[in-house]
């Protein structure tokens, strides 16, 4: 009878004991796929970052003409037909450097340039130029910082900035940019719906085109 019990009892502890190890196999290849399948997801992001990157088409400044430069961040067709006029003038580029001669190009829009812009020049030279700038270009700028940001390469985050513009007024100012081009000039940020007389004076002198 004893025999019979503790066949029981053994059998039933082995039945027990299978089930908890199918438990764990079928626990441990469920987290091993949802581990793979992260990995695909992020080796997919991976690759579809380096093929948008991939699109980014190059300018060559000596030989880029009105049209295809103002599509560059900060670069409107006023900017676009300086470079060309200066081109024209002082013959090609030696250096990407040389662009901060342009009135209404800095340190700050070269930053924004260069990776949309072939290299000229030594290439070192060009970024330890910029290097101060690009380090402090994500700070906050505001109405009464000294220098005034670009309403046509800024991001949302930084028209937030801006005295009486909040995110949904500052996506309707990038929804506007992206629909109609470049802003010609300040005041036509008051053609973004929203945005009047009142909130225009208060900005117009923290902004620029």
């Amino acid at each position: 009878m004893n025999n019979k019990i503790n066949k029981k009892t053994k059998g039933a502890i082995i039945i027990l004991v299978l089930i908890v190890v199918v438990l764990i196999v079928l626990i441990i290849g469920n987290n091993l796929r949802q581990t793979l399948q992260k990995k695909e997801k992020l080796q997919e992001g991976v690759e579809k970052v380096e093929k948008e990157t991939e699109k980014i088409e190059k300018i060559d400044i000596n030989k880029a003409e009105i049209e295809n430069l103002s599509k560059l961040p900060g670069i409107g067709p006023v900017k676009s037909q300086a470079i060309v006029d200066y081109r024209e003038k002082n013959g090609e580029f030696n250096s990407l450097i040389e662009l901060t001669n342009i009135k209404g190009i800095g340190k700050k829009t070269l930053a924004k340039l260069l990776p949309y812009l072939e290299i000229i020049g030594d290439s070192a030279e060009v970024y330890a130029f910029v290097a101060e700038e690009t380090s402090t270009s994500d700070t906050p700028l505001t109405t009464g910082t000294t220098e005034k940001i670009n309403i046509n390469s800024v991001s949302v985050k930084q028209l937030q900035d801006l005295s009486g513009i909040g995110q949904k007024k500052a996506q309707a100012i990038i929804d506007y940019r992206n629909e109609h081009g470049s802003f010609q000039t300040i005041e036509e940020i008051m053609s973004v719906k929203g945005i009047g007389q009142g909130i225009f004076d208060k900005i117009k002198n923290g902004i620029e085109v």
